[in-house]
């Protein structure tokens, strides 16, 4: 199980390489591309780099945290050019509605890859293409970081154990670990992660598809995260 969940959580930083690495093999980019694609690879080495420490983690039964103060305006910033980047050849489209984009404090790599894992299923949930965006938004001493794809939604069968490992919804790759482990990160900070969904069944004008919403204080005192 704990190497399973350390796989899966590659897939995410890999496809940023992947299509970083591509884009720098185009002998015709200009140095300030080839300087911010060569970074990003970089910045996704250092974090396979962190998930050595992960593994102890989950060897010992829990996830130890370290939040520092970030500042979200530049985090988010720099999370949404690694997932668009991360897009390659997919039909999909990425918006952002930041509305808070101020100080908080939490452990930026756990949180961002437990936040790669819902982006990671919302991407897999639109094959045909479709939009993910991504939408903050702050009231009192939280904040609240949304993800929502246009994908079919998922079946009322499943709703109940989706943040139950092993449970993938049906996908013929990943283990069913990521979004279990996305909820332990954000619980270890004192916070939730839940979704609203609706299938095409159940669909208004809106259409079909999915929201995940992670819910935080904007000062956490981490709380031990089983896994």
């Amino acid at each position: 199980m704990m190497a399973a969940s350390i796989v899966h959580d590659f897939k995410g930083p890999l496809t940023v390489i992947r299509g970083c690495a591509e884009l720098l093999a185009n002998p015709e980019i200009n140095a300030e591309k080839r300087k911010r694609y060569s970074d990003m690879i970089l910045e996704d080495v250092n974090r396979f780099l962190s998930l050595s420490q992960d593994l102890l983690d989950y060897s010992r039964g829990t996830i130890n945290l370290d939040p520092k103060p970030v500042q979200l305006g530049d985090w988010l910033g720099n999370l949404t050019d690694s997932i668009r980047e991360g897009m390659g050849s997919a039909n999909i489209s990425v918006n952002t509605a930041f509305d808070f984009s101020g100080e908080v404090k939490m452990d930026e790599a756990r949180v961002r890859r437990a936040l790669m894992n819902v982006v990671v299923n919302a991407v897999d949930a639109m094959p045909n293409g479709g939009s993910l965006t991504l939408a903050s938004e702050m009231a009192e001493d939280k904040w609240w970081l949304s993800v929502s794809d246009t994908g079919c939604g998922i079946p009322v069968d499943l709703r109940s154990r989706v943040f139950e490992p092993f449970v993938t919804q049906g996908k013929e790759n990943g283990t069913g670990l990521g979004l279990a482990t996305s909820r332990d990160i954000i619980e270890g900070h004192g916070g939730s992660l839940n979704f609203e969904t609706r299938t095409s069944e159940e669909s208004n004008e809106t259409g079909p598809g999915t929201t995940f919403v992670i819910e935080l204080p904007l000062s956490c005192a981490p709380i031990p995260a089983g896994i």
